[in-house]
């Protein structure tokens, strides 16, 4: 195992029953994070990726500009920058990463720049904000993220230099952090961009209530909208850390029979815009779904 850490050997559990990934998410560079992930299907970033571009299309069309501004938190070494913008797949990320050398950081950094120096969609840019400050460096250069923003919303205000980086937004957008992450950080991120009104798009899983952001989105004239249908997050690690969910969502109210219980995290997609733009632009028309149709997991 990448680093010396079989995490999956060695599991140990977070507050919220998940188990905890800690080592993987903030090393100088990915392929311990890919080998992880990997292992356990991770995949909730390729399950967002048409729904991302449906929407930063729908936001182009209505801004009539084809730049386009994606602020992504809790972005870790950037996956969403390396899918959306240069139009790669978790399948492609996971043998690139699973074949590399990690003793050998400076001729990985370069392969990547290599990689990701002629973008598939180079009017788009995209903005990672996360707290692992070291996964924030290597995304940025390596060019998977145009930028970072290496800090933790939920317990400071952005300051001004983080702001001149995720200011005037598009679209903000999540898969997964929600949860650990709360309204203060999304209210945060929207306010850097009140003049651009951006829209948000976030993957979150049903264990956790989106309802405080939806209640703060309502404030500032948002409407929020959950597609209907269920998303794969990853599979679960261990017996133990599947029964963890599902009390949770027991005790949530929530049925997992034919869903969860099949071994899988699963998440919801719910959207925000200004509630005049919800209002013209109907979500099923922009994400190209039919009334009633259910996205299967």
């Amino acid at each position: 195992m990448k680093n010396g850490v079989d995490i999956l050997e060695n599991i140990s559990y977070d507050v919220t029953g998940k188990i905890n990934l800690n080592n993987i998410y903030n090393n100088p560079e990915p392929t311990a994070y890919f080998s992880t992930l990997s292992r356990l299907g991770y995949r909730i970033p390729q399950e967002a990726k048409p729904r991302f571009q449906r929407l930063i299309e729908a936001r182009r069309s209505a801004t009539e500009s084809e730049p386009a501004k994606v602020v992504d938190l809790g972005c870790s070494y950037g996956v969403n920058g390396a899918l959306l913008k240069h139009g790669r797949s978790m399948d492609e990320l996971y043998r690139l990463y699973g074949a590399a050398a990690a003793d050998d950081l400076d001729a990985l950094l370069q392969r990547d720049r290599d990689l990701y120096a002629e973008p598939a969609d180079a009017e788009l840019e995209i903005i990672g904000v996360d707290p692992a400050d070291r996964a924030i460096s290597y995304a940025v250069d390596a060019g998977m993220l145009d930028a970072g923003v290496a800090t933790d919303l939920e317990k400071s205000d952005p300051t001004p230099e983080d702001t001149a980086a995720i200011e005037n937004a598009d679209l903000i957008i999540s898969t997964g952090c929600v949860g650990y992450v709360t309204e203060t950080s999304l209210e945060r991120l929207l306010e850097t961009s009140l003049d651009s009104r951006p829209w948000m798009a976030h993957f979150v899983l049903r264990m956790f209530d989106f309802g405080g952001p939806e209640e703060m989105l309502s404030r500032h004239g948002y409407v929020t909208e959950k597609l209907e249908g269920l998303f794969r997050q990853r599979r679960f690690a261990s017996a133990e850390e599947r029964q963890h969910v599902l009390d949770n969502l027991r005790r949530l109210g929530i049925d997992a029979t034919g869903a969860e219980e099949t071994g899988w995290y699963l998440a919801e997609l719910h959207v925000a815009r200004p509630e005049e733009v919800a209002k013209s632009m109907p979500l099923s028309e922009v994400l190209n779904v039919s009334a009633g149709q259910i996205v299967e997991i």
